[in-house]
């Protein structure tokens, strides 16, 4: 009995252990692995900063309407960026092998080792995945000649409602929130360019004063979408001919990352 008793009492130590060592593993391998190849990630969307130059700063139709045009090229841009979506699918299994864990028998150690070795895989694979994603990304809008404001731009009204859906919000986003604080500043000084457009142009469907209330919830909420709580009329229309073409393309493992500038936040993202 007592012989039993300290058998499950090493069974139990072994698994708190791995819960403990397994988070650190993950931090140290992560961390020495990781920092490179995301500064190299950086470095492409300065140089599609620089190449673009005054073609970075997005400034959004008086209407906030999408052209057809470049619709289309964002669409370009999403079928090259879908090429990672299959590649975080392969990454994210060792990951999810962790919640295995509550299923399997503590004292067989070969289960809880495969566990280690799958999360340790994981772990070396991320960061180099993380990095493929956002030179791919760069490289595909520098190719096609569009900022990464007027991507954010595209994207946040794109899927709008998908990114609100609740479900996709607990699968998706770690923090449960679609926009970094990054993202989310963004996207408020597009509505301010906009409002400033409009005053150049003497207005547009969308009432200035509505534009600017905007920008000024979501300063006020950081986790706000933009337009979160209705798209406006001219901007759903010009994204409805798109539907099924855009959903065609989305994909859920990298959701969270498109809209990033800092791919350190896609870390988070990623790991959680």
């Amino acid at each position: 009995m007592a012989q039993g008793r300290s058998s499950t009492t090493r069974g139990c130590l072994i698994v708190a252990a791995i819960f403990v060592a397994v988070p650190l593993l993950v931090v140290a391998v992560v961390g020495v692995k990781t920092w490179v190849p995301l500064e190299e990630a950086g470095d492409s969307l300065e140089e599609l900063s620089r190449v673009l130059g005054s073609e970075a700063s997005y400034r959004p139709l008086p209407s906030g309407e999408i052209p057809p045009e470049r619709m289309e090229l964002f669409l370009q841009i999403r079928d090259t960026v879908g090429i990672a979506c299959a590649h975080y699918g392969e990454v994210q299994e060792g990951f999810d092998s962790v919640a295995s864990l509550e299923t399997k028998d503590p004292h067989d150690l070969g289960d809880v080792g495969g566990v280690v070795q799958d999360l340790g895989s994981a772990s070396l694979a991320i960061t180099p995945f993380l990095a493929r994603f956002f030179r791919l990304r760069n490289a595909a809008l520098l190719e096609r000649r569009m900022g990464l404001e007027e991507y954010t731009y595209i994207y946040a009204l794109a899927y709008h409602d998908t990114l609100l859906n609740e479900l996709t919000l607990q699968e998706i986003f770690s923090d449960g929130l679609a926009l970094s604080p990054a993202a989310s500043q963004m996207l408020q000084g597009l509505l301010l360019r906009q409002e400033e457009v409009m005053q150049e142009d003497g207005g547009g469907p969308i009432p200035a004063a509505i534009v600017v209330a905007e920008a000024e919830r979501m300063a006020e909420d950081p986790a706000r979408l933009l337009w979160q709580d209705a798209l406006p009329a001219p901007l759903a229309a010009s994204i409805e001919p798109y539907r099924e073409r855009l959903d065609r393309v989305f994909c859920p493992a990298t959701a969270g990352l498109e809209m990033e500038a800092n791919p350190r936040r896609a870390l988070a993202v990623a790991l959680e």
